[in-house]
């Protein structure tokens, strides 16, 4: 008989940008890197008492909650809700609970779907090595189903056919599998059924979190029809109607209930009773290439290691040839005597094959690092790989630049990019992707270059043109240029601060024509020329109102300043620099 294992991460967002938390508070903390594992979750276990909420920029509604924890959930915060008003609610709740106990301000963050999949296939991957060979991602719609506020995946399938004698059958393999993930920061619900809508479904809205189905359909009468998966509408009309449990619908004919409501809650409804296969992807484990070995003598020569680094190396590239991959990221592993294990991950622009570039992107990375004991074993391992790209050159070509030049550039420019990932670490060189918001500090995201699979899911994004209100201003004695178009490539400042530095911004009162005077730094500058203004304001829905009126300005010392006024204080500020 078939079995599924279903594991429901509630709360997936919140969740995962709590773990990660942790991990930079353990990151932190290099006085305890000797601690072990559990040693390093402990001492980070303990979060900031704050409550926690997760919004994203919604193109319609502005800035929305989609995720939140209990403790904002105690204070009235809810899905869907503006961020503006949740935070007005959890403001209000901390002033109601000052004089009993102090309270941490709330932690925003803006979700990121990217660091939440890779999450989430990072996990698929420990279960594929640890638990199942078959697993896979739930697939969503492009709506939320009834009762959920997201589109994006939270539950992992595990086939359990041939693998429960390998955990004291199943009691023993949900023992196994929820140690796992407690040992990664994860809480989940487990359940075993033998369809994944019914595992889906007994995850989600069965009272127990950790349950093996032995009377599925007894068991599935008792759950809401928000269980089947269906469209919030179909729901709606289901509850004003009557019908709140899986056991009152089953009573009723299908033939009128697909006239009425639809093909789609029927086809749910033979799918949770197995009538209907449900489909399910496989994930797809990358290929594996590793290699070990363990030194006759314990040392801390860096000639020696790279020497048994380089015969691992070669191991692998020769594994990888025949498969016909290419390293995109990977790690090595040096076992120390009476110290705790030195481990290093090494990513990469674009796959490559080339044995020095590799070397040498490991020889810097072992210089880098201090060892504090002598080696005794050594392991490599190539966490992602990707086909390598082949191309075909031409065999009469005049031009002598048009295909191998453009190889070569791109060679280059990987191999500039791995180098000083390597060197100034991969959060130091990243990628920039533009999202929506209008205010000039805000308006981009950054991601590591060397991320492979980051780059990946940031190009299935979709883009956001970024919009902005312009108004032009006329009269005044200065002289004025046209205002630059959206195609000129000094519309924006090269250097933008990071954060805009307050200027005094002078003009005599009795000569209201003359050019005015800009203070900065303890030194006046007289401006020139300027253009504008630009009108940069805030939506209402985000917040506290921004509004800025933008001037690009030449001095007389030839400066060219890009600067604003706040609408609000009066205050002049210097935010960008052009050339």
């Amino acid at each position: 008989m078939k079995r599924l294992l279903c594991i429901w991460l509630p709360n997936w967002p919140i969740q995962r940008f709590q773990n990660e938390s942790r991990q930079n508070l353990v990151n932190a903390r290099p006085a305890e890197s000797n601690l072990s594992t559990g040693e390093q979750a402990d001492a980070a276990q303990s979060l900031p008492p704050s409550p926690w909420v997760i919004w994203h920029q919604d193109a319609r509604r502005g800035r929305l909650v989609i995720a939140c924890c209990q403790r904002a959930v105690q204070s009235a915060v809810r899905p869907g809700m503006p961020i503006a008003e949740a935070v007005d609610l959890l403001n209000h709740r901390a002033r109601q609970r000052s004089s009993e106990r102090p309270n941490a301000a709330p932690i925003l963050a803006e979700h990121d779907p990217i660091a939440d999949l890779a999450e989430l296939e990072r996990l698929a991957t420990l279960l594929v090595t640890q638990v199942s060979p078959l697993v896979g991602i739930e697939a969503r719609d492009r709506r939320p189903w009834a009762g959920e506020s997201l589109c994006e995946p939270e539950s992992l399938f595990c086939q359990l056919d041939g693998v429960t004698h390998l955990f004291d059958d199943e009691p023993g393999l949900l023992e196994h599998v929820k140690r796992m993930l407690h040992r990664e920061g994860y809480q989940a619900r487990l359940a075993i059924a033998s369809n994944s809508a019914a595992a889906w479904a007994l995850t989600h809205y069965h009272s127990s979190d950790c349950l093996i189905s032995t009377d599925q359909t007894a068991e599935l009468s008792r759950l809401p029809v928000a269980s089947l998966r269906i469209a919030t509408e179909t729901h709606t009309t289901l509850s004003r109607l009557g019908i709140e449990t899986l056991g009152q619908l089953w009573n009723l004919p299908r033939g009128g209930l697909a006239q009425r409501l639809g093909e789609a809650l029927v086809d749910r409804m033979a799918e949770i009773q197995g009538e209907v296969e449900s489909p399910l992807t496989a994930f797809q484990q990358p290929i594996q290439f590793s290699a070990k070995t363990e030194l006759e003598y314990a040392t801390d020569d860096l000639e020696l290691i790279c020497n048994r680094m380089q015969q691992l190396l070669d191991q692998v590239l020769a594994a990888m040839k025949t498969a016909g991959q290419g390293v995109l990221r990977l790690v090595y592993r040096l076992q120390l005597i009476d110290a705790a294990p030195l481990t290093a991950v090494i990513g990469l622009y674009s796959p490559t094959r080339q044995r020095e570039h590799l070397m040498e992107l490991i020889q810097a990375n072992l210089e880098s690092i201090n060892l504090r004991a002598c080696v005794c074993k050594i392991a490599l391992s190539i966490l992602q790989s990707e086909p390598l790209r082949a191309s075909q050159p031409m065999l009469f070509d005049d031009d002598g630049f048009s295909m191998d030049a453009a190889s070569a550039g791109d060679q280059s420019l990987a191999q500039l990019v791995n180098t000083l990932s390597g060197r100034l670490g991969y959060q130091a060189v990243q990628v920039v992707r533009v999202n929506s918001n209008p205010l000039p500090e805000k308006a981009y995201r950054t991601y590591p270059l060397t991320d492979y699979r980051s780059r990946k899911l940031v190009n299935k994004l979709p883009g956001h043109a970024k919009k902005i209100s312009v108004r032009k201003e006329q009269g005044g004695a200065t002289e004025r240029s046209s205002f630059p178009t959206r195609h000129d490539a000094r519309r924006r400042p090269v250097q933008l601060l990071r954060r805009p530095v307050p200027i005094e911004c002078l003009r005599r009162e009795q000569d209201q024509q003359s050019s005015p005077t800009i203070r900065y730094q303890g030194q006046d500058h007289l401006v020139k020329v300027f253009w504008g203004p630009e009108r940069i304001e805030t939506a209402w829905w985000d917040g506290p109102s921004v509004r800025r009126d933008y001037y690009r300005v030449q001095t007389d010392s030839g400066n060219l300043w890009w600067i604003f006024t706040d609408l609000k204080t009066g205050q002049w500020y210097l935010h960008g620099r052009f050339g």
